[in-house]
């Protein structure tokens, strides 16, 4: 059934949702890219055993059956995997495994949209004094793999956020180096890293753990990947937390800012926050959150952005079970605010592990029913409201949004410290 939201001057129009995967199909944290004439793929890990990974392409009709991706005996592992990038018909996995002797980082690759993929590449290198997990990947100018991950020593001790960049469309790598040495303590140990490519820069976002300080940082380099010279904190709060919140900051090109969306609890409220932070000089013109509820966790952000047309999702539970909440604006991060849910309402269960994607109006939207262990797809088209009534152009709502001193976002209410900012 269509469900029509109006949304900040936008009608949001939401699709059936549609299970893709589930039971003996196998269920975990799903993804989803676009390929060649937008068809979405969603891949996954089949957390049952035996464990694999799994895909499911759109056809132009309809979604194909599942099917394995991975070679059988590579197991993999680790709760925040696999991820995907594409650019076209080109895709690129990574994921932690338990192949090896040490877990390590993998890679597999197709170059027709997902249907086939190559045999496993060994990403981190083979040392038997460290272990790696919790990649990530980015594809950089010239369409080849740069991979992000956590190097441990055996006991779980000196963690760091290294970056491993590819010069051949993944069949080998150039060698690993720390892109986290820059800044003070140490990443923080159970928080992937994400990536961001934009020319000859990378950009590595990651926690970091200074004495219990858990503030989201950014590294950047100049060449590639292949060393980072400068880093910069991006939080105004300082965030105390003396474990790891293991909650990774995401970002998205937007002109030569990029947008970044993170989890803090450093207000005493765990929010998702939003960031522009400048590509040249890593200096961040604000830090707000995307739509304040006291008392809810929200976490597990994911943005995807296309020229000045903004979306992030999150999960949080307001409604007291886990579920999922997307934000968007037509017009550059400093816009989003509020939320709608995405979900399939009439399900019951904790919806988690958003992800989401973008092109042309359209919206492709991805979510685990961890209850009923179901992978949930929905897909969403963008219409713009063109009649306004006067009574609404009236309201101040339309005009100013408004913050409070911590940079929430709170629309207009009384009795509360605001800040009201023209658009």
């Amino acid at each position: 059934m269509l469900v029509p939201i109006l949304f900040f001057g936008q009608e949001i129009i939401f699709d059936t949702h549609q299970i893709i995967s589930g039971g003996s199909d196998g269920y975990g944290r799903p993804r989803v890219v676009l390929t060649t004439n937008d068809a979405p793929l969603i891949v996954w890990r089949k957390d049952a055993t035996p464990k694999t990974l799994k895909a499911s392409k759109w056809n132009g009709s309809s979604f194909s059956s599942p099917y394995d991706i991975l070679a059988t005996g590579i197991l993999p592992s680790s709760w925040d995997g696999p991820e995907v990038v594409s650019r076209g018909d080109t895709i690129y996995v990574v994921f932690t495994s338990l192949a090896t002797s040490q877990s390590s980082i993998m890679l597999i690759k197709s170059f027709d949209g997902g249907l086939t993929f190559s045999d496993t590449i060994r990403v981190s290198e083979n040392n038997p004094l460290h272990k790696y997990r919790m990649a990530n990947i980015a594809i950089n100018k010239d369409g080849h793999p740069v991979v992000s991950y956590m190097q441990y020593l055996l006991n779980w001790l000196e963690p760091k956020q290294m970056v491993n960049v590819s010069i051949s469309f993944g069949d080998s790598f150039v060698g690993a180096i720390a892109g986290s040495n820059l800044s003070p303590g140490e990443p923080c140990d159970c928080c992937k890293s994400s990536l961001v490519c934009s020319g000859d820069d990378v950009f590595l976002l990651y926690r970091n753990n200074e004495s219990n300080m858990r503030n989201s940082y950014i590294s950047k380099s100049t060449d590639g990947g292949m060393s980072f010279s400068s880093f910069m904190d991006m939080d105004d709060y300082v965030w105390m937390l003396s474990s790891c919140p293991a909650t990774t900051p995401r970002g998205a090109l937007i002109g030569d800012s990029i947008v970044v969306v993170k989890r803090s609890g450093a207000t005493g409220n765990n929010e998702v926050v939003y960031s522009s932070v400048s590509k040249s000089d890593l200096n961040y013109s604000y830090n707000r959150n995307i739509d304040f509820v006291n008392g809810a966790i929200q976490n597990f952000p994911e943005v995807f952005a296309s020229g000045d047309t903004v979306f992030a999702v999150w999960q949080d539970n307001r409604t007291n079970m886990q579920d999922c909440f997307l934000s968007f604006s037509l017009s550059g991060a400093n816009d989003l605010g509020n939320s709608v849910i995405f979900t399939d309402t009439s399900s019951f269960g904790n919806k988690v592990d958003p992800d989401v994607a973008f092109v042309n109006n359209t919206v492709f939207l991805v979510y685990l029913n961890s209850t009923s262990h179901d992978i949930v797809f929905v897909k969403a088209n963008l219409n713009s409201v063109t009649s306004i009534s006067e009574s609404a152009k009236d309201h101040k709502e339309d005009l100013l949004k408004s913050f409070d001193l911590l940079g929430r976002f709170v629309g207009h209410k009384r009795n509360n410290s605001i800040v009201d900012i023209k658009f």
